[in-house]
């Protein structure tokens, strides 16, 4: 029988699954909320403070000229200004807590679009969650903008394993389902699955051999060509090759391939000039 037990082993047994609401706009409607509060103590505290310094009472207006003595009349039924400051201080701190939070939340990635389908997808499955959400609760990841994963798996790819991830895969799991054979597992859920281990080292396999092949197959490619003008436009096409995929296989910034391709032009000048 379907349940949250069972949804709970399949997003244990595959970490990229485990998705769950942001809820970003009643998050920033809070924090709205508390800010407004926090105006509103700000603007009783700056009054509670004009008073006591026009008091004609010494008791209430010396609090302005020492901390201390605004702290010790805190128990005087006439001195509402460290009431007040206690109360602007235990909201702000709630705040604060608050901001951090959202920040940390928002730091979070979005999940991958392949996985949140799979999931949605497994939700309607008769052998995976048969529909077992009911009411608004069956609504939970249909906001597709909404949704975070706890799985470092998303922060962590390049584009180059989005591509094999997001479409690759589904293309070769299509393929394999067509002719019925391809190495291909599914567990105890009902959901196909492939080794990602396996992926990530294949990956990282092609991207070692591409970062030694690029460069060398250009200074290779230069030595033959005796035409200046067949020279540069050599270059040209094998900088763009070169920081094209500089970009998938990394997740570089942009100044760091715009670096990495002017050193590449620099090596290719020099060898082109000693030539």
């Amino acid at each position: 029988m379907a349940n949250y037990n069972k949804l709970t082993e399949l997003m244990g047994e595959h970490q990229e699954l485990a998705m769950f609401r942001r809820f970003q706009k009643l998050n920033l409607k809070s924090l709205l909320g508390m800010q407004a509060e926090i105006l509103h103590l700000a603007s009783e505290l700056a009054t509670v403070e004009r008073e006591d310094e026009r008091s004609e009472d010494k008791s209430r207006s010396s609090v302005h000229n020492s901390i201390f003595n605004l702290k010790a009349s805190g128990g005087s039924t006439h001195c509402y200004q460290w009431r007040k400051v206690l109360e602007v201080r235990e909201k702000l701190e709630e705040y604060n807590k608050a901001l951090v939070l959202y920040s940390r939340v928002q730091k979070l990635p979005d999940p991958g679009s392949r996985d949140l389908h799979t999931l949605q997808e497994w939700l309607d499955r008769p052998e995976g969650g048969d529909f077992f959400l009911q009411g608004r609760e069956a609504d939970t990841w249909n906001d597709e903008d909404d949704v975070l994963t706890l799985s470092r798996r998303q922060a962590d790819r390049d584009s180059l394993t989005g591509i094999v991830n997001d479409l690759i895969i589904p293309w070769y799991h299509s393929l394999c389902s067509r002719w019925n054979k391809g190495e291909r597992a599914v567990d105890t859920n009902g959901v196909w699955f492939y080794q990602y281990d396996t992926m990530i080292t294949t990956i990282n396999a092609i991207s070692t051999l591409l970062s030694a092949f690029l460069p060398s197959v250009s200074i290779f490619a230069l030595y033959f060509l005796q035409s200046p003008i067949a020279r540069l436009a050599a270059t040209m096409v094998f900088t763009t090759v070169f920081s094209s995929t500089l970009f998938l296989i990394t997740k570089a910034r942009r100044i760091d391939v715009f670096a990495a391709t002017t050193a590449l032009v620099f090596c290719l000048s020099v060898r082109r000039g000693r030539d």
